[in-house]
């Protein structure tokens, strides 16, 4: 659809109208304003002028009267100066006008200007000479010495019918036209203000119109796109309002008509989008039209491969790959998908379940394959494997070995004073190492099922430390070892139970000890975390750990070395049993070895802070 410019909408060509109407009518307004104002102010001008030019004549009349009077009787001029003077700095005080009076003969006999060099001169203006002649003059002049407009008038000064001499008045009238254009001003802005306020009230208006007008356009513009499931919003219930309800109905219809065409992929594509699992949908060719966004995590995809088909995107063997382009009815597949750049090593377990789309005639339509990761179940299963496998081992080793000097002793051997005590020995050495082992497992049982209690309350640090390493004392004394505390804040208080972690920290020793080089060191440090948290490491300098060995140490029955943890006595469930129980404590144990330089055990137990809960 051609876009549509600006200024060819219904809504701007409303505004401009609108906008031109009110600066017509306010141009208009103004002119008529103005030219009333402009007549009433020249002519309230005038008024005043005249009004202080009729006073100052009517004051004036006596003394010139009696000046001319005098200067016939006595041949010579009788000077009132003074007086008219008095009266003309006085009484006329119109605006700054200049204020001249003439006496009959033209002569400029007093003024109320600055320069008195003009009087005793003769006045030779045309108003002057029409005022000496009885006539009133005025007009209005240009100065031109200053270029502004002034008010010149004449008043003949007459008793009875003989002029005695005449009012010469100028005045400026530049204040009276300041104070039109200072209106004229407040006329603009007032006139750009309603501009401003009409072109918003305007906008708001023709939205009113447009805006269900652009609605039902882009509603039929999505509507010749194929979406019907939009609705244009009703805004009033005059005629357009009307016109948007029946646009709705039509759109309902439409969207009635060709919904049976499209139920049916709606309700796949719904069905495929909603599953927690991967889902993947195809047509009968196998191309790939609907992925959800975790059969994408499990497969790796990016969007590339979401354009191949199913049999391309699936890691399958040779052999499921010969068979995957039919994919017909129901079938399962177990595929191993490589981990990404990130994981390279880690591989995770897939199970596709297969389901042909079968349409009215019978024939497949397309294949819904569902995704689920069994890798941890596979790893579950195998670990409980591997764990009665252990189990079974480490009970048939002794009673192997009890069995076969039973055996010896039965056929003769328990007669034989130097070899019978040594049997015995052995058999009870093997005895223990069951109960232990049992021991062992009934513990785990228990922390697993969270069916061990612990008896929690504030102790030391410093004195679980110092029991532990004085129970290694003399081993460690034997094999040259020197075990070091560190114990930096010792006097804290861990709220624990003292027989577990005192069984953390001795099977953490116990490993030091074993597996430290003759005259090496161990190092027991303590160190607050935080408030909340104190850290206990073990650290010593024996053979260590190889690196590919250390995500597994805390496996139950793992060994790095098999042989030699089974020589000196280990089960290979210390370490699972520490992990258990520190966990079970709220902290978290880790490990990091490098190999035949030493191994560092840390692990965390809460800080006792006066208000945690006695278990």
């Amino acid at each position: 659809m051609k876009k549509l410019k600006i200024f060819q909408t219904v809504q701007w060509k409303v505004v401009i109208i609108y906008l031109l109407l009110i600066l017509i009518a306010m141009q208009v307004i103004s002119a008529y304003f103005i030219r009333e104002m402009e007549r009433f102010y020249v002519s309230n001008f005038s008024d005043t002028l005249h009004s202080h030019a009729n006073l100052l004549a009517v004051n004036l009349e006596r003394y010139l009267a009696a000046s001319t009077q005098k200067a016939e009787e006595e041949g010579g001029t009788t000077d009132f100066r003074r007086d008219i003077d008095y009266l003309v700095n006085n009484l006329v005080s119109f605006q700054g006008a200049v204020v001249q009076v003439i006496d009959q003969n033209g002569i400029v006999i007093s003024t109320n200007e600055e320069e008195k060099g003009i009087v005793g001169q003769k006045n030779t203006r045309t108003e002057v000479n029409m005022a000496l002649l009885g006539t009133r003059n005025e007009s209005i002049k240009l100065d031109p010495e200053t270029t502004r407009r002034v008010k010149v008038l004449a008043v003949p000064v007459k008793k009875g019918g003989q002029v005695l001499g005449a009012i010469y008045m100028e005045a400026s009238m530049e204040g009276m036209y300041e104070i039109m254009g200072e209106l004229k001003s407040i006329l603009a802005t007032g006139t750009a203000i309603a501009l401003l306020l009409t072109g918003t009230l305007g906008v708001a208006l023709s939205r009113t119109i447009t805006r269900p007008v652009v609605e039902i356009t882009r509603q039929a513009a999505a509507m010749a796109e194929g979406d019907f499931n939009r609705q244009v919003h009703i805004y009033s219930e005059d005629e357009i309002g009307k016109l948007g309800q029946a646009f709705n109905y039509l759109t309902r219809r439409l969207k009635q008509a060709l919904s049976q065409n499209e139920e049916e992929r709606k309700k796949l594509s719904s069905v495929l989008s909603n599953m927690s699992d991967g889902v993947i949908a195809t047509d009968r060719d196998g191309n790939i039209m609907l992925i959800n966004q975790r059969a994408r995590q499990l497969l790796n995809l990016n969007e590339d491969d979401e354009r191949k088909t199913l049999g391309e995107v699936l890691p399958l063997s040779d052999e499921k790959r010969a068979w995957s382009p039919s994919f017909q009815g129901e079938g399962t597949l177990l595929i191993e998908v490589p981990g990404d750049e990130e994981a390279e090593n880690e591989k995770s377990l897939v199970r596709v379940v297969f389901t042909t789309v079968q349409g009215k005639d019978g024939k497949g339509k397309g294949i819904i394959a569902v995704l689920q990761d069994v890798t941890e179940q596979e790893k579950l299963e195998n670990e409980r494997k591997e764990f009665v496998a252990n189990v079974s081992h480490e009970l048939r080793t002794p009673l192997t070995t009890m069995k076969s000097y039973l055996e010896a002793l039965d056929e003769g051997a328990l007669e034989d004073k130097e070899i019978a005590p040594r049997f015995v020995k052995v058999i009870m050495n093997e005895t223990d190492r069951m109960i232990r082992l049992v021991h062992d497992l009934l513990q785990l049982s228990r922390l697993d099922s969270r069916e061990a209690r612990f008896v929690k309350k504030p102790v030391p640090i410093k004195k679980i430390v110092n029991q532990v390493v004085e129970r290694f004392a003399m081993q460690s004394q034997q094999q040259g070892l020197h075990i070091e505390k560190i114990l930096k804040d010792g006097d804290t208080r861990v709220f624990v139970d003292q027989d577990s972690i005192i069984q953390v920290l001795d099977n953490l020793l116990s490993n030091a000890v074993k597996y430290s080089n003759n005259k090496g060191n161990i190092r027991v440090r303590t160190v607050k975390m935080n408030r909340n948290w104190l850290k206990v490491e073990v650290e010593d300098e024996g053979v260590g750990i190889p690196r590919r060995d250390l995500s597994r140490i805390f496996e139950r029955f793992y060994r790095v070395d098999k042989a030699r943890s089974r020589k000196m006595g280990g089960t290979g469930l210390g370490l699972s049993i520490a992990r258990e129980i520190v966990k079970q404590h709220g902290g978290n144990i880790q490990i990091d070895s490098k190999e035949n330089k030493g191994t560092r055990v840390m692990f965390t137990l809460p800080v006792y802070r006066g208000n945690n809960d006695v278990e």
